[in-house]
């Protein structure tokens, strides 16, 4: 659950906080207004909202010189350039928070529009609910993923994977069979396609924020373009089952769910046909990728047990 924490309050004069009112560009009225500052976890580097008082304005920054997962093999910069340039084009099709600037000097900053929400973790439980909320996530992501313009890399979908499994900890058989059966995906040709399109990546339940004005997808740091579609639909199809096993004990609850986000999302009888026969590869991968957190072990070998079920092509 995603916390916030009061850790001071930025006054005139305070680099960061004069440097945010110039990039914000006359939406603060009262040159003088301090910013409160509350530290937003958890978040994989230091992420900050500013709340200027009397002005009903809040931004949100990330630091990417700031990681705090054990993740720290990266160009922060680079990083942060990417996640700009990735909102910017998201935000051409679906509701994103704003990208309003970057700044490298000051720890890789990325400043975006604060959006306030609540995620679909909060309402993923048992519910008919449960069926609008992923009516909304289904209509965003094809959005997103819209009509492929950009070439598709077969070959990043695979090397992904076997980046992700190469962090799990599997004894030798079990690499084997994965990887006996990853090459029967690859065999046959069920992930090909002419092109790819953008891809969220990081589509966890804690990533789309439900507000007055809808559904929001936030944190773009992983996006891709030239990807698959069922990508996403992947990801957040594991999530969801996995957080059903956590509430319920019984991760098949969620199946009626999950069949209903791939046929709004899918709009058609073919449609549908392909992309339920393309998810269960990246519900594969979106177990694996749980499998790799600090959990317990019967959790981990559930998790892997699952991810090997998806890959059995038919």
């Amino acid at each position: 659950m995603r916390r916030e924490q009061h850790v001071g309050t930025l006054s005139p004069g305070d680099p960061f906080r004069d440097w945010l009112v110039s990039v914000l560009d006359g939406r603060i009225r009262h040159a003088d207004a301090p910013a409160d500052v509350y530290l937003i976890r958890p978040a994989s580097h230091t992420v900050c909202r500013y709340d200027f008082h009397g002005e009903g304005v809040n931004v949100v920054s990330k630091f990417f010189a700031e990681p705090t997962g054990t993740n720290h093999r990266f160009d922060p910069e680079k990083a942060m350039e990417t996640e700009y340039r990735m909102l910017k084009k998201a935000r051409r099709r679906i509701a994103v928070p704003e990208p309003i600037a970057v700044r490298a000097d000051y720890h890789c900053a990325l400043v975006t529009g604060y959006v306030r929400g609540r995620p679909l973790l909060d309402f993923l439980r048992d519910d008919p609910s449960l069926f609008n909320r992923l009516t909304d996530i289904a209509g965003l992501l094809r959005r997103l993923h819209g009509r492929g313009t950009s070439a598709y890399d077969l070959e990043r979908e695979f090397t992904t994977f076997q980046g992700v499994l190469g962090q799990v900890d599997l004894s030798p058989g079990e690499k084997e069979r994965f990887n006996r059966r990853l090459r029967r995906w690859r065999d046959a040709g069920t992930l090909e396609r002419r092109r790819g399109c953008m891809i969220h990546r990081d589509a966890t339940p804690t990533n789309y924020l439900f507000g007055e004005d809808g559904v929001v997808a936030v944190d773009f740091e992983s996006a891709w373009t030239g990807a698959h579609p069922a990508h996403d639909l992947g990801i957040l199809c594991a999530e969801i089952r996995y957080a059903f096993r956590r509430r319920y004990g019984d991760a098949g609850r969620a199946e009626p769910y999950l069949g209903h986000l791939l046929w709004h999302y899918a709009g058609s009888d073919d449609a549908f046909r392909y992309v339920t026969g393309c998810v269960p590869f990246s519900m594969a991968l979106g177990y694996l990728r749980m499998a790799r957190l600090s959990i317990g072990n019967h959790e981990k070998e559930w998790l892997k047990k699952e991810a090997l079920a998806c890959l059995r092509h038919r």
